[in-house]
């Protein structure tokens, strides 16, 4: 094998090692995006749950559960659903 031979199968090497890295990074990068998901889905389940753990306690914090709900939510069909669970 001559020297450029070399020097152009070297290259390559490092070309399938780019390549492999590049999908390394963006498995990894998945990974992180779903566990962000998974994360902000186990908040928002442990603060709702929290509220509504409460609410069985201190009326007032019902109250002011259901006036954030009235601001925030504005979708008919969810403030339908909501209705159907006895909130508004």
């Amino acid at each position: 094998m001559n020297v450029v031979q070399m020097r152009s199968a070297k290259l390559e090497a490092l070309r399938r090692r780019a390549s492999e890295l590049e999908k390394r990074i963006e498995q990894e990068e998945q990974k992180s995006k779903t566990q962000e998901r998974k994360d902000e889905t186990r908040e928002k389940v442990l603060i709702g749950a929290a509220f509504l753990a409460d609410m069985n306690v201190h009326p007032e914090t019902r109250a002011a559960v259901d006036a954030v709900l009235k601001r925030a939510i504005t979708e008919p069909r969810n403030r339908e659903f909501l209705k159907t669970r006895g909130w508004f």
